[in-house]
């Protein structure tokens, strides 16, 4: 049994424990309180995109190739010359093209010569045959010389329809010949800027040709001889490569945009001219290759520049938006668990945190465009109310909750 004066003690400790711990904990809740970071709803501009990587080429270009083998002798033109159309830009050597149009010529004069000789043949041959035919029936000419003359006569115009059909040959060739000759002569079949040409106008498959040089023997007949590429600067094009599932959000004439790598606060505005429903393996993914195209009159953008392509799927302005960060759903996929939210919203709603007088309050959402950063509200939040967009910290007392402001538009 404790004695009475021990028991006295033990209570009063008891009794000013209870006070300390009581003052402790009344001081440690007067001095800090939960702090939730929110945000205000605000109005602003607001856009969904599909986003892809582009290159950039000429909407207009031709690869100059040779029509006929032989040596480059000359070439006239640089990267990056500009030329007319008809101007000449390079010379093969001409010599064995240009010595067998001689030959041509020659033997046309020569079988013109051998016609105009059997023509006189063929005039001998007929006065003899019509004489003979008329010498015959009073015995002045014999039947075997009748015979003869009438042999010659048909020789002679065979003879002479042969040559004339020799003629027509050789002369078809000589304009075979006289076409090979002017190919020696490689001119610019459009006007533009002289660059280098590629095995394709995008992408990791693309790889730089070699500009042809002068004494560089071509071959036709092994492949076409590309010896440089002309390109029209003035329209550009864009071949983005879209992941094959972002392609059923596209559609033809749709609004986009695109940005260059060394112009990033450049906005280019474009409409989507073509799908091109050919895929393309990279790294194991499908993609498909969307076009674009866009006046550069001052030929600011230029081939094989990567572009960064924003396709608009859907877009408005004067929209209520929050930050991303407030939507309960993109709060549970970072690990965030703040009660009161069904686990699971209906189709085109969210669920937020509305902290209003301190307190934190579940509200449901209908949910609009959505970007990278924000959602479009379309029901169930007012311009200025503060959302939950993270969990909580110890603050001080009075300090109130943080805001992320609103957000701006973009």
């Amino acid at each position: 049994m404790i004695p009475a004066g021990w028991r006295r003690f033990l209570l009063a400790a008891l009794i000013l424990l209870l006070a300390t711990g009581g003052y402790f904990a009344w001081r440690h809740r007067q001095g800090a309180t939960e702090d939730y970071p929110t945000a205000k709803a605000a109005r602003g501009s607001i856009r969904e995109t599909v986003s892809a990587l582009g290159v950039l080429a000429p909407s207009e270009y031709v690869d100059v190739g040779a029509q006929v083998s032989g040596q480059l002798i000359e070439l006239k033109v640089g990267l990056g010359d500009e030329v007319k159309e008809g101007q000449l830009i390079a010379q093969i050597d001409p010599t064995q093209y240009a010595a067998q149009v001689a030959v041509d010529r020659a033997t046309i004069a020569d079988l013109t010569a051998q016609l105009a000789s059997w023509e006189a043949k063929l005039t001998l041959a007929k006065w003899t045959w019509q004489r003979n035919v008329q010498l015959a029936p009073q015995g002045g000419a014999t039947e075997q010389a009748l015979e003869q003359s009438r042999s010659d006569l048909k020789v002679a115009e065979a003879t002479i329809a042969s040559l004339k059909a020799q003629i027509d040959k050789a002369k078809a060739t000589l304009k075979v010949d006289e076409a090979n000759l002017d190919y020696t002569r490689i001119t610019a079949p459009i006007s533009g800027i002289v660059m280098t040409p590629t095995s394709a106008a995008y992408g990791n498959n693309w790889s730089k040709l070699d500009i042809a040089h002068v004494g560089q023997v071509l071959n036709n007949r092994q492949n076409a001889p590309v010896l440089l590429r002309i390109g029209k600067l003035e329209r550009m094009i864009v071949r983005a490569q879209v992941s094959e599932a972002d392609v059923p959000r596209l559609s033809l004439g749709m609004p986009a945009y695109f940005t260059t790598l060394g112009r990033q606060d450049r906005r280019i505005d474009a409409t989507l001219q073509s799908l091109e429903m050919t895929p393309e393996l990279i790294n194991g993914a499908i993609f498909y290759d969307a076009v674009l195209e866009v006046p550069n009159p001052d030929r600011a953008l230029l081939p094989q520049m990567s572009a960064q392509v924003f396709f608009i799927v859907a877009q408005a302005d004067d929209a209520l938006t929050v930050p991303l960060a407030a939507l309960s759903s993109v709060q549970r996929s970072s690990g965030i668990r703040l009660p009161g939210c069904p686990p699971r919203a209906p189709a085109g709603t969210d669920c937020v945190f509305v902290m209003a007088q301190g307190r934190m309050q579940p509200r449901t959402v209908k949910i609009g465009i959505k970007d990278e950063v924000s959602a479009q509200i379309l029901d169930g939040l007012s311009e200025g109310e503060d959302v939950v967009i993270g969990t909580p910290s110890l603050a001080p007392r009075g300090a109130g909750p943080r805001s992320g402001g609103g957000n701006a538009g973009r």
